[in-house]
């Protein structure tokens, strides 16, 4: 029986979800005889977690984050912590653990390990540059640019961007994940546009701004490159931000979606494409929106996805008859 290793927790904005999502796979996977260690590389060498850290109902801010050192993963990688594990499967969501650099340092290690290779998710996490490859592959994304942060936001500006994005526009930072630091502004008022990007602006130097799409949200999880049924996200109001993600019943799931075949069939299509231009592997996550037109618009893609027991992913799963166990079993002996 394999020895496991599940990272959780790590210094992004998404540290608490990632508790949650590790600390149910370790737990499942402990339930069906794996010997499993759940590390926290924000502690570096001293990472080993015995029991679920206290998980608030937000994010952590900029200065909690600040407290942690992103070269406690160096330290984390080249502790025993690791090395008397068969393999490692890595639920950290966002920065310093989506982004390439712990799935850097476990190939310099040589440890194998669940999902995307590096380059993959260094790809998949900088938003700009997945949305430049999917354009070049032809998959439709809302139109966009980039801010660096201490850009002037000058009247000149802020009306320039109004006029762009007529329809609004979705504000946030480049890499990043869980809606943390997003923005949806269709006010048209320069002060929205402006605080918005002052809040992508905490959680990253650059912020990226898109075309607002109204219409349906979508996600198609893709498991070893096959794509799981598409899942309709329906939020009781507002959208989809942090805390509809996390908070049980402030969101409806239609699974599968009530969409025509052949439009399902395009957009299943469109997700494995996107999946496949970037290079991943795994399990991943590609969300889109439909707007009222009926063309879907892919926005992202998720190289390590929540995975507790009600994430997204399980959901499709669970539509196939593939339960979260046997989810769990896929990510560790599917390396």
């Amino acid at each position: 029986m394999k020895q496991v290793a599940v990272l959780m927790g790590g210094i992004s904005p998404e540290r608490y979800i990632s508790f949650r999502s590790g600390w149910s796979v370790a737990e499942t996977l402990r339930s069906m005889g794996y010997q499993v260690r759940c590390i926290d590389p924000a502690r570096g060498a001293d990472g080993l977690i015995e029991q679920m850290p206290s998980i608030p109902n937000h994010a952590p801010t900029a200065e909690e984050l600040a407290l942690y050192d992103p070269r406690s993963y160096l330290a984390c990688a080249t502790s025993p912590l690791l090395g008397e594990c068969d393999c490692v499967v890595n639920m950290l969501h966002g920065p310093y653990g989506e982004d390439g650099v712990m799935q850097t340092l476990l190939e310099l290690c040589g440890f194998p390990f669940v999902g995307s290779k590096a380059l993959a998710c260094r790809l998949a996490m900088d938003k700009a540059r997945a949305k430049l490859l999917f354009s070049a592959r032809g998959i439709p994304t809302p139109p966009w640019m980039t801010l660096d942060a201490g850009t002037s936001l000058d009247p000149e500006l802020l009306n320039d961007l109004r006029e762009q994005f007529r329809k609004g526009m979705v504000v946030k930072p480049n890499f990043g994940g869980s809606t943390v630091g997003l923005s949806i502004v269709t006010s048209g008022n320069l002060d929205d546009i402006a605080a918005a990007f002052a809040r992508a602006w905490e959680y990253d130097s650059v912020a990226l701004v898109e075309a607002y799409i109204p219409g349906r949200e979508l996600t198609v999880a893709i498991v070893n490159e096959q794509a799981l049924p598409i899942i309709e996200i329906k939020p009781h109001d507002g959208f989809y931000d942090y805390i509809h993600k996390y908070t049980p019943g402030m969101t409806d799931y239609i699974v599968p979606a009530e969409l025509d075949e052949a439009l399902a069939e395009f957009i299943t299509t469109l997700a494995l494409e996107a999946h496949n231009v970037l290079g991943c592997s795994g399990i991943t996550r590609v969300d889109f929106r439909l707007d009222d037109d009926g063309q879907p618009w892919c926005l992202e893609i998720n190289t390590i996805p929540g995975m507790t027991e009600t994430s997204l992913v399980p959901k499709a799963a669970a539509v196939c008859g593939i339960s979260y166990e046997d989810l769990c079993r896929t990510l560790v002996e599917g390396i």
